[in-house]
């Protein structure tokens, strides 16, 4: 009897000991939607219901909090969007965001829409000075015959063998000017994962992780798609702080907000005979500035980076006098724009928007980066029955998903627009509209009305209006939309424009 316990004890310690050496520990350190934003910025935090003002972010902190959370056990991943957004990512074409980029040893970067914003060939030009991994499996170059990055790398932490497979927007036709893409075709982006997954369980990984410029929603969906076998989702492009791994079918999606604001860390356990997750904890945290966390040599390369436009950029052009969120800026630039060019109206998409903005001095480099974009301002002529079904196919739209009202939401000048928002699915998207006024008179559906707007929300006007019956015939007028706003600025020297409901429910 004791013989047999022994032989057990040995059994049972061997398979215990067997056990815990297949355990492995590994972490990921994510962050995305960067957007250039190379210095600390400063934003409002409460607490005790007080209300105080911090320094957050900038390269020096990112690299700081990054290498006080990474060990010899993490992967570096970032999640896409490093470019624009200031006024050294607009003027290098996006080589200042590389050469920042080097500094983080980053194991692999998949490419955003906004990589694409000084098109794909100084994108090309600026990721092949980049010392880490670019992925993009389902961006093909239709003259070069091969996809925009690698489809998928392998990394070894630890003793866990692991796949990333990185996928960029499944809609960039839509997300960028079309003359940027020209030479892009998107590929079937399911497909693409899917010989991924093949391949990397070919070369018997222990993790397999998506990284992916596709938004949370894309995400789960991905999560259902491919929960047998993706592991993790590292995501981007929705700006979405998940301050713990949202779990969908098993798979951890991750993401860290944008800006900066936010670096996230995921820790697993990884059992490496079963390929699977025994158990993870995941975080993220605010990039406070700390002097003892904040690399300076980071810093310093920031600041010689951007020393010989910071002249012209911290120039002093106006006065704002209330706090700029993303609306009441919007208005301001639609009314800007409708008053210099003329035009019965102005509309622009509320993504154009990059930067809220508290009550100070105005400069040269604020309106760079609350406009980084750098498009052309366009005119044209609809007919108010026009006009009526793109605002009503917008509206509708955006109530449909309010995920979509950040970025897809048109801010508008000129008009003051009534719905009835207790129509929540009308047969026909005019259903919802009670009234438009245009200048304090109704609407006239046979009168011809002039728009004013930016070069994308034209050459994407049915992304943002649906189909509403014809094609936007536009005259660029080759002004380009911040120079117009800085002139403004200069003009009118004092701004406090106040926020007014131009989209009105009737039923609120």
């Amino acid at each position: 009897m004791k013989k047999q316990f022994i032989i057990l004890f040995v059994l049972f310690s061997f398979s215990f000991l067997y056990a815990q050496e297949n355990i492995r520990e590994i972490n990921i350190v994510h962050w995305n939607d960067f957007h250039a934003r190379n210095e600390p910025y400063k934003t409002n935090k409460k607490k005790d219901g007080e209300t105080t003002t911090i320094d957050i972010g900038g390269t020096g902190s990112m690299l700081g909090y990054l290498n006080k959370y990474r060990n010899d056990k993490s992967l570096v991943l970032n999640g896409g969007d490093d470019f624009q957004g200031s006024p050294i990512s607009s003027i290098t074409r996006g080589n200042s965001q590389v050469e920042l980029l080097n500094l983080y040893n980053i194991d692999a970067f998949v490419i955003g829409n906004h990589e694409f914003d000084y098109g794909y060939m100084a994108l090309d030009s600026a990721m092949s000075k980049s010392n880490f991994d670019v992925l993009s499996g389902n961006l093909y170059m239709i003259k070069e015959h091969k996809t925009f990055g690698k489809n998928y790398v392998i990394k070894e932490k630890n003793g866990v063998k692991v796949g990333i497979i990185g996928v960029s927007p499944m809609d960039l036709k839509s997300l960028t000017l079309p003359k940027n893409v020209d030479d892009i075709d998107v590929l079937n982006t399911d497909s693409v994962i899917a010989v991924c997954i093949k391949a990397l369980k070919a070369e018997k990984c222990n993790l397999i992780v998506l990284l992916s410029h596709n938004g949370i929603q894309a995400d789960r969906e991905f999560a259902e798609k491919f929960h047998a076998d993706i592991d993790v989702i590292i995501g981007g492009h929705s700006h979405t702080p998940i301050f713990k791994p949202e779990v969908v079918e098993g798979v951890m999606i991750c993401q860290a907000g944008s800006y900066g604001k936010y670096i996230g860390k995921i820790d697993m356990k990884v059992d490496i005979s079963k390929d699977t997750v025994v158990s993870y904890f995941g975080f993220l945290k605010e990039t406070v500035m700390d002097s003892a966390i904040f690399d300076k040599q980071a810093g310093e390369k920031v600041d010689k980076m951007i020393a010989s436009i910071q002249p012209e950029m911290q120039r002093v052009i106006g006065k704002l006098e209330v706090n700029w969120k993303k609306d009441a800026c919007g208005q301001w630039n639609t009314d800007v724009l409708r008053k210099m060019f003329k035009t019965d109206v102005a509309f622009m998409n509320s993504g154009s928007i990059r930067k809220d903005m508290m009550p100070g001095d105005i400069t040269v480099g604020d309106i760079w980066e609350i406009n980084p974009f750098g498009n052309s301002i366009v005119t044209f002529s609809i007919k108010g029955k026009t006009l009526k079904k793109m605002m009503a196919n917008n509206i509708t739209k955006a109530m449909k998903d309010e995920t979509l009202n950040d970025y897809d939401m048109i801010i508008s000048s000129g008009m003051i627009i009534k719905i009835d928002g207790s129509n929540k699915n009308p047969k026909n998207t005019e259903d919802i509209i009670v009234s438009i006024e245009v200048n304090g008179k109704p609407l006239d559906p046979e009168k011809t009305y002039t728009v004013t707007t930016n070069s994308y929300t034209a050459s994407q006007a049915k992304k943002y209006f649906g189909d509403f019956g014809m094609e936007i015939d536009a005259v660029d007028t080759n002004v380009i939309d911040r120079d117009a706003l800085m002139e403004a600025v200069q003009q009118q020297k004092v701004i406090k424009n106040v926020f007014e409901k131009r989209v009105i429910d009737i039923n609120k």
